[in-house]
């Protein structure tokens, strides 16, 4: 009978934390808006800035806004540089993020990898730039509606 009712008890337990996840509990439905994406010209640049925009808003869906019920954001890649110097391939990218009427953010990382993995480096590369700026845009709109209280 133990053994039943301790299956039981894992039982609950397992079906409470799969479905009351905190981050649907304590997420908001903020809407982001994307202003502007603009990437630096160059070889590939619309499909950069095709797959820069959805890292951002991919990134925006992750990100706690706190209060704001929407927020029109604008992201531009200062710089994007991708080039093999003998058995290593480095890209390096900064994007300056801007909430709409305030403040400005800056990311930028550098990073280094085999060249034969040029594609999902610079992905790499663009999710992590993408998932800083944001995370820094969130912090500045938070704090500012923290200001206004």
């Amino acid at each position: 009978m133990r053994r039943a009712s301790r299956w039981v008890l894992s039982a609950v337990m397992a079906l409470t934390t799969l479905t009351a996840s905190p981050a649907s509990a304590f997420a908001r439905d903020t809407k982001v808006e994307w202003k502007s994406v603009d990437v630096t010209a160059g070889e590939g640049q619309a499909r950069r800035a095709r797959s820069l925009r959805g890292m951002l808003s991919s990134a925006a869906k992750k990100a706690d806004f706190g209060k704001a019920r929407s927020v029109v954001l604008s992201a531009r890649v200062v710089e994007f540089t991708s080039a093999t110097r003998g058995d290593v391939h480095r890209v390096s990218c900064t994007i300056v993020g801007r909430v709409v009427g305030g403040p400005t953010a800056r990311s930028r990382i550098s990073f280094g990898g085999r060249p034969s993995e040029r594609q999902a480096l610079e992905k790499q590369v663009l999710t992590m730039v993408a998932n800083g700026v944001v995370g820094r845009l969130a912090s500045i709109v938070r704090a500012r509606a923290e200001a206004r209280d």
